[in-house]
């Protein structure tokens, strides 16, 4: 074998391999880089346009925010064409994640933009510009009302934007933040993953998994006829078997989602009007040896609140001071700490009731006051301290309404509070209380 054919024989191998390499950087180019490179750019101009419609949202014009979302529908679909040219590697679950994001976002644009299309007709109505029409003025009671009744027309389109979000949670639910690192470079990476999924909870939480209650909840405030509610205070410092001890009660009556308070009283009051007492049981009587009676306040016996409450009826059926109602919220302070969370301050007959810890006790500012208010004795008389819970809670409820943008928070607080027995709900019309 001559040298020249053995420095040939040696070259083969460099030349095969750089043959592999220039094909594999080739491969690398065209399929990966590429196409990085153009999906980037398109999903930059979608967010561009998002970040458009967060500032469009505050101008109140439906107008504005129907061609925004159509907009960011248009570019999205730009983008998706481009992210698909990789789609084929979802074998890596990097890739597959991406493309799960891809799918659930084109479904969140097809609820944003049913949304919108949902509530065009009663825009005006509900505070929002509609081309050149402004705002209609109306008071704080008038635009609950308003809600109300236009709750009750927007209800029946929440069924097709909740499928839209459910195919969304399918794909979100696939996407793994643990397999991402906190960061990159300067960059979060999963602490935002995990933020836009928690996100993502609270708007499933109102369309879908709030779905049969919002359907009745234009019923449930009074927008077919007046509805009256039984609200108790339950105490969760003095633990009973359904939660807490019953302190105060307060009825209200609504009609178009107006609440009037017809009375607020703690429960001993309404012992009072209860003539004869059946003996307490064993339950009661082990525990409280001085308690010889069954009081209303010690009813919620049973775990189950609807036990509770046939307890509860047994004895409030005696009352004088018995109102007919067509259900009972009973909730404790982490309903109202957490409300005033969400919506702010409330200042109620010229008392500011905060959700911050107060100085005087360890416990929270709205729950102090209210104990001072309501049980602490005074060498005056203090006016309408026993109404306070229910005036606080009709201005809770007036801010509910009042500011639509919070209301996926809101659901989502509820619905773990209620998840936790924090409140509890109890309806005659078995349909409601199904709901």
């Amino acid at each position: 074998m001559t040298n020249r054919s053995f420095l040939k024989m040696n070259k083969t191998p460099f030349i095969v391999l750089g043959v592999l390499l220039l094909v594999m950087t080739l491969f690398a180019f065209f399929a990966i880089y590429l196409p990085y490179t153009r999906i980037r750019a398109k999903g930059e101009v979608v967010v561009a346009s998002v970040k458009e419609l967060k500032a469009d949202l505050k101008k109140n014009n439906i107008d504005i925010l129907q061609n925004r979302f159509n907009d960011i529908d248009t570019k999205y679909k730009d983008f998706e064409k481009e992210s698909k040219s990789v789609y084929w590697m979802s074998f890596v679950p990097y890739v597959s994640d991406f493309k799960n994001g891809v799918e659930a976002g084109d479904y969140m644009i097809r609820a944003g933009q049913k949304s919108v299309k949902a509530i065009y007709p009663y825009a005006d109505l509900i505070g929002f510009k509609q081309g050149a029409n402004g705002i209609k003025t109306q008071s704080a009671d008038d635009r609950l009302a308003t809600a109300v009744v236009t709750l009750d027309k927007l209800v029946k389109n929440i069924e097709p934007i909740s499928k839209d979000i459910e195919q969304a949670e399918i794909h979100i639910n696939q996407i793994d933040p643990n397999r991402y690192p906190e960061k990159i470079a300067k960059t979060e990476v999963k602490s935002k993953i995990v933020s836009l999924k928690t996100q993502f909870v609270g708007l499933k939480s109102l369309f879908v998994d709030a779905q049969p209650l919002l359907k009745n909840l234009p019923d449930m405030l009074g927008a077919k006829e007046e509805k009256t509610y039984l609200v108790l205070y339950e105490n969760e410092m003095e633990q009973r078997p359904s939660w807490g001890f019953l302190t105060y009660y307060a009825v209200f009556k609504v009609k178009y989602g107006r609440l009037k308070v017809e009375t607020s009283q703690d429960m001993y009051h309404l012992d009072d009007s209860i003539p004869n007492h059946p003996p307490a049981p064993r339950i009661i009587s082990t525990y409280h040896i001085n308690v010889p009676k069954l009081n209303i306040r010690d009813s919620n016996l049973s775990p189950d609140f609807v036990e509770s409450m046939k307890l509860f009826n047994s004895l409030y059926e005696k009352s004088g001071n018995r109102v007919k109602y067509d259900g009972v919220i009973a909730v404790d302070s982490k309903i109202l700490v957490d409300m005033l969370k969400i919506y702010g301050d409330a200042n109620v007959d010229g008392i500011n009731f905060s959700a911050n810890t107060s100085s005087a006790c360890d416990c929270a500012d709205v729950i102090y006051k209210l104990f001072d208010l309501v049980d602490r004795p005074t060498p005056y008389l203090r006016e309408n301290r026993k109404s306070i819970l229910g005036d606080l809670m009709q201005e809770l409820m007036r801010k509910v309404f009042g500011r639509g943008t919070l209301l996926g928070t809101f659901t989502q607080t509820m619905f773990k509070d209620m998840d936790e027995k924090h409140a509890v709900l109890y309806f005659n019309d078995a349909n409601l209380q199904k709901s």
